[in-house]
């Protein structure tokens, strides 16, 4: 459940996965990037992903939610992590609790249209 303190800032969550706070140097290297460079890589992992979508279309695929992204032929999509998704003290959905990544999507689409639809 949901307690005070809980709440992270974003520079504090950076330090704690990476050991390092984040300074402008680390940006400024992003950034440094030659254009050209960027727009071959972006441009070669666009590619790369719309073949993989096209080869789902071409095996009757594409479109399709069941996921099986890690080749044990469940159907679901491996994140090797567990996801919580909660407002305050209510979780809405939880991949342990609800037998994966896509079952839990769905609990929480669902859960947005009954509470947004108007």
């Amino acid at each position: 459940m949901w307690e005070p303190g809980n709440s992270v800032s974003f520079l504090k969550l950076v330090n704690d996965l990476t050991d390092k706070p984040l300074e402008g140097d680390d940006w400024v290297n992003q950034l440094k990037q030659e254009l050209d460079h960027v727009i071959t890589s972006e441009k070669e992992a666009y590619e790369t992903a719309g073949a993989a979508l096209d080869a789902g279309t071409a095996a009757g695929t594409a479109g399709d939610t069941s996921g099986d992204d890690d080749g044990d032929g469940d159907g679901e999509i491996d994140l090797d992590m567990r996801i919580r998704i909660v407002d305050g003290d209510d979780i809405i959905a939880d991949t342990t609790e609800d037998g994966g990544f896509l079952k839990t999507c769905n609990k929480f689409e669902q859960y947005i249209v009954d509470r947004y639809r108007k």
